[in-house]
């Protein structure tokens, strides 16, 4: 049976470390939006596919140069805090950076000499030769970013990886592409806006992690190697990392070759837009991992199943709604947000919409066959999606165009998630639905049905109205979660503990829903 009062305070952890994450996630998805919109609407879908295109070959280098160790640093890191141990605590970090650095630079020099083959014989894209070039410098920073943040997040505090990543980087590369856009720099002056903006996250990632949790390189603690324990837990991860790639990258990849860098600027609306849904899941899911690690190193078995299956519901429960006023209004969101250039894409941020809710109401699935140290079925359910990514673009793309992308990357990661939810049953006795979620369900369909109507029939479809509707929604949702009796008294937990990290006063919401339990 649970432990109610550890229960409560493992909840709290969680609840304070999604409440600082969702509020950070928030801010530079509005900063980092914005950056896209900007690129977008000054230099039209032609352009703004060279730097997604410029950004993917950043992104696959990256993360192929981090080997999977930024969630073996998470886990090992927050395991080796529960044992008291800090000269392993200080090893993974260590060691982490002796793996990932030298290979990061070697990828950097690799595809700055290899931008112009790429972009000519792979995109057909002469132009696309600078913007590589210049992406390609930001690798080595990116992967050192990756590191320093991680092990933020092991120590159970989000709010380093909210300032340096979510507020500092976006807000700085936002302004930075701006300025160099006024100015008259163009593409090129965009891309460099974006690349400094990596390049110094680094730097103030390893200041907090130096100064306020944990001193690396002023410090008396003697470093005890983990490096070989690390790169067993994590190497499966890379394999999981390579199928994330072609997960996230084969759809706009593929667009490249197979069409044009305009077709690539129109997907890369609708892509960035509907993945704004599983913000909420990353923000629960990443302090997840290190508070249920703690749990599970403290044999608090029943505590992490609980834990689990009250954060899937609130994923469930905040990610629903949003899925389908995005699905509804999913032509309305692009001309008003990215102009009528882009309106093609209103079907694939529908169909790309329902993939990463599907994707996002299964919780941080992932994090349960980690946690048991079963990182190669991490890697095999990986390499499922990635299978049927890359065969279901190869042959939709060709038919369907950019439709047919988003049906491949919806399909894919709608599979991959299956199947872990299938294995982390098999291992840890596991699964997180209630009838309960059907509660949810309801109030969500009929609040948005109102909305819809009201908006499409009777109010008429702009930006005001819009935004207007949406508060309406938001009360007549939470009038139907009291009527349906949705809350929990792990809810209220939740709720308490993220007005202990954000300052925030839902006391009176509390009253209210204790009312209703």
């Amino acid at each position: 049976m649970p432990d109610e009062e550890y229960l409560n305070e493992s909840l709290r952890k969680i609840a304070k470390g999604a409440g600082i994450g969702f509020s950070g996630a928030f801010i530079g998805m509005a900063f980092g939006y914005f950056s896209r919109i900007v690129i977008a609407r000054f230099l039209g879908p032609g352009d703004y596919g060279l730097i997604t295109l410029g950004v993917a070959g950043m992104s696959i280098a990256a993360t192929l140069a981090s080997v999977g160790l930024p969630s073996g640093i998470r886990r090992f890191v927050s395991f080796y805090k529960g044992k008291g141990d800090k000269g392993r605590m200080k090893g993974t970090i260590v060691g982490a950076i002796k793996i990932c650095f030298p290979l990061s630079l070697f990828l950097a020099i690799l595809t700055f000499i290899g931008a112009d083959w790429i972009s000519i014989n792979v995109f057909h894209e002469a132009n696309l030769t600078p913007i590589l070039r210049i992406f390609a410098i930001a690798i080595p920073f990116s992967v050192l970013a990756q590191i320093f943040i991680s092990s933020t997040i092991g120590f159970q505090d989000l709010r380093y990886k909210v300032y340096v990543n979510d507020i500092f980087q976006n807000t700085f590369k936002l302004v930075a592409i701006i300025s160099l856009l006024l100015l008259g720099f163009g593409v090129l002056g965009a891309t460099w806006g974006w690349v400094l903006a990596i390049i110094l996250t680094p730097f103030l990632a390893f200041y907090f992690l130096e100064k306020k949790l944990f001193p690396v390189s002023h410090s008396k603690i003697k470093s005890i190697p983990v490096e070989k324990e690390l790169f067993s837990f994590s190497w499966p991860l890379i394999f999981v990392s390579v199928a994330g790639l072609v997960i996230g990258w084969t759809d706009t990849l593929m667009i490249g070759y197979f069409s044009t860098a305009s077709d690539v600027g129109i997907y890369n609306v609708a892509l960035p837009t509907a993945m704004l849904l599983m913000n909420i899941t990353v923000a629960f899911s990443m302090i997840f991992l290190p508070v249920a690690s703690e749990l599970y190193a403290r044999n608090r078995i029943d505590d992490l199943r609980t834990a689990y299956s009250a954060v899937t519901k609130w994923v469930f429960s905040l990610t629903l709604p949003i899925f389908l006023l995005m699905a509804l209004f999913s032509e309305s969101i692009i001309r008003l947000i990215f102009g009528s250039a882009y309106i093609h894409g209103a079907i694939v941020l529908s169909i790309l919409a329902a993939g990463f809710f599907i994707d996002s109401a299964t919780g941080p699935v992932g994090s349960i066959t980690q946690i048991y140290g079963r990182t190669k079925i991490n890697m095999g359910c990986s390499f499922i999606g990635a299978g049927a990514n890359f065969t279901l673009n190869l042959l939709l793309i060709p038919i369907c165009g950019i439709e047919g992308a988003a049906i491949a990357t919806a399909s894919s990661y709608i599979l991959m998630k299956i199947a872990l939810l299938i294995c982390a049953y098999r291992i840890a006795g596991t699964q997180p639905y209630k009838l309960s979620y059907l509660k949810p369900l309801f109030a969500s369909v009929i609040a948005v049905s109102v909305v819809y109507v009201a908006t499409k029939y009777f109010i008429g479809v702009s930006f005001i109205s819009l935004a207007v509707m949406f508060f309406v929604f938001l009360l007549l949702y939470f009038f139907l979660l009291l009527i349906f009796k949705s809350f929990e008294e792990e809810d209220l937990m939740i709720m308490r503990a993220i007005d202990e990290r954000l300052d925030t006063k839902s006391e009176w919401a509390r009253k209210i829903i204790r009312r209703f339990l």
